[in-house]
């Protein structure tokens, strides 16, 4: 069974949307759907328990802009899938959409088969519309194009480091021979080069970036 994450700050949108998908596709459920991008990274970033199969992404969100929720992911991980969903004309999105990795835009007015064919094509491992690639490789491309790691300091790769190898702040504190207040102000110089919302977010998208690196 196909589980679908949806995002859209039009609650009334939002209701049709998870209702049409109920409707049109069956094998599939809507897990989640929810009004903020600020939600919609939780749920795929920080929950694996409430990760879906596929995302459904308004591009016009209030407190987050859909193209950069789709890029903190996408830098974060190659899942969910991303499939961009908007009431402008596609044009107005679609470069934004495929730089921040996701796997396909369409129409608010499409219709619900359209929209099923969509989420189905997406789920599986395919692309909707010309320019866009599968989650593995956009996850490769955001992760190269943006090379934030390579901002880090020394400083901030060392305490990056050993909170990925879950040692806590105290820890890190006494090994590096520093304050713990000051770990603390070195994460937050961390998490502001790699645009995080958070230390977990950052140490994600630095393991991410230092992965990519290997692999080059």
């Amino acid at each position: 069974m196909t589980s679908i994450g949806i995002v859209d700050n039009d609650r009334f949108a939002l209701a049709m949307l998870a209702q049409t998908i109920g409707r049109a596709m069956s094998g599939a459920r809507v897990v989640w759907a929810v009004e903020s991008g600020a939600q919609a990274l939780h749920h795929c970033l920080y929950d694996k328990a409430t990760m879906p199969d596929v995302l459904l992404l308004d591009m016009s969100l209030t407190d987050v802009d859909g193209v950069d929720v789709c890029r903190r992911i996408r830098m974060a991980s190659d899942r969910p899938p991303i499939l961009g969903i908007t009431s402008y004309a596609l044009d107005h999105y679609r470069q934004a959409v495929i730089d921040a990795g996701a796997q396909g835009l369409i129409p608010k007015s499409s219709t619900p088969r359209e929209l099923a064919e969509a989420i189905r094509v997406v789920a599986a491992g395919g692309v909707i519309g010309e320019g866009f690639t599968d989650a593995v490789t956009a996850h490769r491309s955001v992760v190269s194009a943006s090379q934030p790691a390579e901002a880090l300091s020394e400083r901030e790769r060392q305490v990056l480091d050993r909170y990925a190898a879950n040692r806590s702040t105290d820890e890190i504190a006494e090994e590096l021979g520093i304050k713990t207040s000051t770990v603390f102000v070195v994460v937050g110089h961390a998490k502001a080069k790699l645009k995080a919302a958070t230390r977990a977010e950052a140490i994600r998208i630095y393991l991410a970036s230092r992965h990519a690196d290997s692999t080059h």
